[in-house]
Order: C-alpha cells, then sequence, then structure tokens
C-alpha cells in the first residue's frame, strides 16, 4: 500500500511565480487526483469555470488579477470550494480581507509542504463528505421517482372496472368493451401466458383429465 495515497480531488494551484510553481506542483501532482495550475487570477478564475477543480490553493499578490480578487469569483460561481491561501505577506488588510471572503486555510511562505499536505487532506475531507451527501441525495430523488412511476402504475388499475358478467370483457373510458388480458396490458406493465387450470381441464376436456389423473400423458392413444 502506497505511503502517501492520491488524495481523490482535483486542485487548482494559481502562482505567478513560475520557479516556485514548477517546485510546488510536481509534489502536488504526486498527491491529488489531478492538478490544474495558472500564472494568475484571471486564467485561474477562467479554468475553475471550465474544469470546476474541489479545491484552490492561490497565493495572493499576482499581475492581471491577484488571488483574493479571483477567490471572490470563485464565490459567485461555487461557495463551498475550499481555498488554501499561500502567501509572504502577513499585511493585516490582507488577513482580514481573506476571513472577509472565506478563506479556508491560510500558510505563509516558503511553503511548508507537510503543512500544505495536511491542510489539503483536511479540505479533501470536506470534498469528499459533500461529494458523499450529494449522492446520497440523488439517489434518494431516484428511488422516490422509482416510487412514483409505481404509484402511478398501480392507480393506472385501481378504482372500480365495469365487467361484462358473461364474456369477462371490460368497459373502457371510451365506452368500447376490451378483453381483461388487452385492457390489463394497455394500462401496467404486464405480459400474459396462457394455460388451464385442474376445474376447467376437468369440465371441458375429462378424457384428458382422467389419463393425467391415472398418470398417462395427454398425447397418449387410449
Amino acid at each position: 500500500m502506497e505511503p502517501n495515497p492520491k488524495l481523490d480531488v482535483a486542485v487548482l494551484y494559481v502562482e505567478d511565480e513560475a520557479t516556485t510553481r514548477r517546485a510546488l506542483s510536481q509534489p502536488l501532482e504526486r498527491r491529488v487526483r489531478e492538478l490544474l495550475t495558472a500564472e494568475n487570477g484571471e486564467v485561474g478564475l477562467a479554468l475553475f469555470r471550465e474544469r470546476g477543480p474541489d479545491i484552490v490553493v492561490t497565493d495572493i499578490t499576482m499581475p492581471v488579477m491577484n488571488g483574493l480578487q479571483m477567490v471572490r469569483g470563485i464565490r459567485g460561481l461555487a461557495a463551498g470550494t475550499p481555498v488554501i491561501v499561500t502567501t509572504a505577506y502577513s499585511d493585516t488588510k490582507y488577513l482580514v480581507e481573506s476571513i472577509e471572503i472565506g478563506i479556508d486555510r491560510y500558510i505563509f511562505k516558503p511553503v511548508d509542504h507537510e503543512k500544505l499536505f495536511a491542510a489539503l487532506q483536511q479540505c479533501a475531507l470536506v470534498v469528499t463528505a459533500a461529494r458523499e451527501l450529494r449522492r446520497h441525495h440523488e439517489e434518494r430523488e431516484r428511488l422516490i421517482g422509482e416510487l412514483q412511476d409505481a404509484l402511478a402504475q398501480v392507480k393506472q388499475l385501481s378504482g372500480l372496472l365495469p365487467i361484462c358478467s358473461h364474456c369477462k370483457r371490460i368497459r373502457t373510458d371510451a365506452g368500447t368493451w376490451q378483453q381483461i388480458e388487452a385492457y390489463i396490458r394497455d394500462h401496467a406493465e404486464v405480459d400474459f401466458s396462457h394455460g388451464i387450470c385442474p376445474n376447467c381441464l376437468k369440465e371441458f376436456y375429462p378424457a384428458i383429465y382422467a389419463r393425467m389423473q391415472g398418470g398417462g400423458c395427454p398425447g397418449e392413444a387410449g
């Protein structure tokens, strides 16, 4: 068994410094199912829209669009996505803004890989739990749908059916008379196979009945 099995999550990693991005991307790729990388917040936001990753790891200070601006955009698309911020700054304004937009983890540079992976693992637990909850909800909705369909089928055959006491045909809503087998087949998922019960066999085919009672085959000559 692998000492550090991959987490079943897709991660978006946004970092403008190419050297730092490459250095952290390699260990990340070994620890997560899928890794997406971007060099600034604008590219990161576009990737998020396109691929919908489970977790975002981002720097704050970047050209074009900074990390916190990107996260605000992500929150508008998927409010519950866990976000881990990596930054070299401990400026109070960044910390306050991070709290305001709901940053899940805050890791200072230079990034300690084990601290980052521990944060990722905690976020992955949240993602997995939410995924399982969605799966149960979808399964519940599917079962409810199947039950409603089944009840609809049952209701098709409920109520009072006008039936002829002689030929046993059923009068339809259109006023026509229909064989009971045909009526049930049209109103339920039922197919019929025909045979003959012992009482009818005895009444209408006494010779065959007698041979069967004597242990012979119906096709034997008398």
